[in-house]
C-alpha cells in the first residue's frame, strides 16, 4: 500500500506495508524533547549523575523507537512476503506460511507462523486488516474470523 503498489507484467502487485508515519513522528518529537531536557540539565550545578543517565536513557530509547518505526516494513509480492525489522530481514514464500494468528487487545498483534519461524506485525501498521486477509488468502489458509 503506501502508494507503492506496482503490477509486474501479469503478476500480482508488489505491495509495501509500514507502520503509521505518525508513530515515527511522535518518537522523533519525544526524542527531541528528551534531548532538550538532557542539554538543559547542563545549565545547573550539582545535578546528580543519575538524572543525566535517566535523561540519556530516554534519548536513546526514543532514538531506537524511531529507528524501529522508520525501518520496519512488510513487502508482499507474487511469491511471498519479506518482513524487514530493525535488526533482521526474513523472507517467507506463501507455501511456507502455516498460520496467521490474531491476538486482539488494545493493540492487535498478528503472528505469521511459517515453517522457518515466525514474524509479527501489529495494528500500528497501515491497512493491517487488509494485510492479514491478503496473507491468509495467498497462503491458502482458512479465512480469518470476522
Amino acid at each position: 500500500m503506501d502508494g507503492r503498489d506496482r503490477t509486474v507484467e501479469g503478476k500480482q502487485p508488489h505491495q509495501v506495508f509500514r507502520p503509521r508515519k505518525v508513530l515515527a513522528a511522535l518518537m522523533a518529537a519525544a526524542g527531541l524533547l528528551w534531548l532538550g531536557v538532557f542539554a538543559w540539565l547542563f545549565h545547573f550545578d550539582g545535578v546528580p549523575l543519575q538524572t543525566f543517565l535517566s535523561a540519556a536513557f530516554f534519548v536513546v530509547f526514543f532514538a531506537v523507537a524511531l529507528a524501529y518505526y522508520g525501518r520496519t516494513r512488510i513487502e508482499v509480492d507474487a511469491r511471498g512476503i519479506t518482513c524487514r525489522g530493525m535488526v533482521r530481514t526474513r523472507r517467507f514464500s506463501f507455501a511456507d506460511i502455516r498460520k496467521v494468528d490474531i491476538l486482539p487487545g488494545p493493540v492487535t498483534v498478528y503472528a505469521i507462523r511459517g515453517s522457518q519461524g515466525f514474524v509479527h506485525f501489529t495494528s500500528f501498521f497501515r491497512h493491517h486488516q487488509y494485510l492479514a486477509r491478503l496473507l491468509v488468502e495467498r497462503a491458502g489458509l482458512s479465512p480469518l474470523p470476522a
